[in-house]
């Protein structure tokens, strides 16, 4: 009796991210151990005359594991997909799933500006000094990717000054 050679089977990537037909919810599932680790609400604006994909909320069940990170490529490819350009924006703020920490740093280290630049300083040097932000001081601000103004030599000077 002849039995063929077994194939090989094609190495499953980490994660899936899936949503069902006609809503803006993705979900991200992994794919090792069966399970849900985030969800993502995403969809197309217009922003100051420029198409941008919305994130209205991005919610991570497993911190500083990389799901964060995977999303926001999804949400660059979804992008361009949608028309935008691959141009995010959202609002980084406190939220009920971790009130103690902040997204901006992790927002701003991933690319993301503000037209904020009092509170993207303030992030900044929380990232220079490995400190973490107040949560209590921290107001939500609009950020979007990616930080296509250029900074100015006055504002590069301030900030070697002030980091």
């Amino acid at each position: 009796m002849y039995l063929p050679p077994i194939k090989q089977l094609k190495q499953l990537p980490e994660v899936l991210i899936y949503n069902r037909p006609n809503t803006n919810v993705y979900r991200m599932s992994t794919t090792c151990v069966p399970r849900l680790v985030g969800e993502m609400r995403a969809f197309p604006i217009e922003r100051n005359n420029k198409k941008s994909l919305w994130i209205n909320s991005l919610l991570i069940m497993q911190k500083r594991s990389g799901f964060g990170t995977k999303f926001l490529d999804f949400a660059q490819h979804l992008s361009r997909q949608t028309g935008c350009g691959g141009n995010i924006s959202l609002c980084a703020g406190i939220t009920i799933y971790d009130p103690t920490r902040t997204p901006h740093e992790f927002y701003r280290k991933y690319g993301f500006g503000s037209e904020n630049k009092k509170i993207l300083r303030k992030v900044d040097r929380a990232i220079a000094h490995k400190t973490p932000l107040n949560y209590k001081k921290t107001p939500p601000i609009i950020m979007y990717f990616p930080d296509n103004e250029k900074p100015s030599l006055i504002q590069k000077l301030l900030t070697k000054l002030y980091l």
